[in-house]
């Protein structure tokens, strides 16, 4: 597994609506691409990075899964483990969006699941609204790269709680390329993916992407809000928001009963 280290990916996220109206955007960003474990260890190593800690670039344990303060780690092999992989799964990178001067949204969290021979085996998806909800669908990586959930969360004021998600998951190497679709009654809603390449994770990397987007949290956030604004005035309806679910996680082919946390 040398290949795979802590990483940036600085690439391009696109949100494609087919129907019932046609909409599009495109904004340029960057992800984190680390290694839970090694967390610690780069919060040391790195000068504008902290872990649990304000910094330029931060990741805050309550910002991710349950938000009660359960370290990242812990919450993740408890999926692992629910999903009946403990004993498969060997390391788990997370992709996200970093905490930037203490800022920071995530729509969606990812989590790669790799076994001992280096091959993504699980992928986590932790899907957040602007509620401050969050949901997780817990679902085996197959081989082909492709795996399926019906849809259980409210995300998109513009979405139903119904239909299901096509996941893609291109395992990272020098690129990476993640897509979604939503589909209902097997036909495309939307379509959602990020394209990026690998970045070493120094502090001249972290500033580089400092400047090039030094307020990425507030661009996203504000993008989701200004996208909508045009989704509404070109008409289309909005979805009841039903209430939140209980428990928040969702496991593919029933591998396990979600435990609420």
């Amino acid at each position: 597994m040398s290949e795979v280290e802590s990483c940036l990916y600085v690439g391009e996220v696109v949100h494609r609506r087919v129907q019932p109206v046609k909409h599009q955007l495109r904004y340029r960003v960057y992800n984190f691409f680390v290694d839970l474990d090694e967390l610690p260890e780069l919060n040391k190593r790195l000068k504008f990075f902290s872990y649990n800690r304000f910094n330029l670039f931060s990741i805050f344990d309550q910002r991710f899964g349950p938000g009660d303060g359960t370290a990242i780690r812990d919450h993740v092999w408890f999926l692992v483990r629910q999903a009946g992989c403990g004993d498969k799964v060997k390391r788990i990178f997370m992709l996200c969006y970093p905490a930037v001067l203490g800022r920071m949204f995530n729509p969606l969290t990812t989590y790669y699941c790799y076994d001992a021979e280096g091959s993504v085996c699980l992928m986590i998806y932790e899907v957040s609204n602007t509620f401050g909800e969050r949901h997780s669908y817990v679902i085996p990586a197959g081989t082909t790269g492709h795996q399926t959930h019906a849809k259980k969360f409210y995300v998109s004021p513009f979405n139903a709680v119904e239909g299901r998600y096509d996941f893609s998951a291109k395992p990272p190497c020098e690129d990476l390329a993640l897509g979604i679709a939503l589909k209902v009654d097997d036909q495309a809603v939307m379509h959602a993916w990020f394209k990026g390449v690998r970045v070493k994770l120094t502090d001249a990397a972290l500033l580089r992407s400092f400047f090039s987007l030094p307020l990425q949290p507030l661009k996203v956030m504000g993008g989701i809000h200004w996208e909508a604004l045009k989704l509404w005035w070109k008409g289309l309806p909005l979805a009841e928001r039903p209430p939140a679910l209980k428990p928040n996680i969702s496991f593919a082919d029933n591998a396990q009963n979600a435990v609420e946390r």
